[in-house]
C-alpha cells in the first residue's frame, strides 16, 4: 500500500511543480499586460503576481502537510491527507482556468473596438404595433449608454451568437 501511495505522491508532485510554474508565469503575464493608463495603477499585495505567489506558497504548504498525513499509519490521517491533496489539486485546476480566462479576456478587450449598440433616437422611426382605435403617437425609447467595460463585456457575452 505504501508503494502505491508513494507513486501517487510522486505523480501529484510532478503535477504540482508544472502547474506552479505555469500559474506563476500566467500571473506575471497578467500583471505585466498593458491595461492602458499605468500611472493610476498601484502595485501592492493585491496585484496579480503577488497574489499568485501567495497562493502557490499556500499550495505547497498544504501539499507538504497532506503528504505527511498520507505517509502516517493511522487511517484518519491517511484520509485527511488524501482529502487535502485532492482539494489542493482542484484548487490548482481552478486557479489555472481562472488565470487563462482573465488573460483571454484582457486580450479580447484589447482587440475589441467600439461595441455597436442598438439605440433608438428621436431621428429614427418609432417601432410600435398598430393599436386599434385612434392613432396614438408612439413614445421613442432612448437608451442612455454608460461607459462601463465590465457590464458591457458581460452583456456581450450573454448576447453573443455563434
Amino acid at each position: 500500500m505504501n508503494d502505491l501511495l508513494l507513486l501517487l505522491l510522486g505523480i501529484v508532485g510532478l503535477f504540482a511543480v508544472g502547474c506552479s510554474i505555469a500559474l506563476l508565469s500566467l500571473g506575471k503575464m497578467i500583471d505585466q499586460y498593458p491595461a492602458g493608463d499605468e500611472t493610476r495603477r498601484t502595485r501592492s499585495i493585491s496585484s496579480p503576481i503577488e497574489t499568485t505567489k501567495i497562493s502557490v506558497a499556500v499550495f505547497w504548504g498544504l501539499f507538504f502537510v497532506g503528504s505527511w498525513a498520507v505517509l502516517q499509519e493511522t487511517r484518519f490521517l491517511l484520509i485527511l491527507g488524501i482529502t487535502t491533496l485532492f482539494a489542493i489539486c482542484l484548487f490548482m485546476f481552478t486557479a489555472l482556468a481562472f488565470s487563462f480566462a482573465v488573460l483571454s479576456t484582457m486580450r479580447g478587450r484589447r482587440k475589441q473596438t467600439e461595441i455597436p449598440v442598438l439605440q433608438l433616437t428621436p431621428d429614427s422611426p418609432p417601432i410600435s404595433a398598430p393599436l386599434p382605435g385612434p392613432a396614438q403617437a408612439a413614445d421613442v425609447v432612448i437608451r442612455k449608454r454608460y461607459n462601463n467595460p465590465i457590464s458591457d463585456f458581460m452583456l456581450n457575452a450573454l448576447l453573443k451568437k455563434d
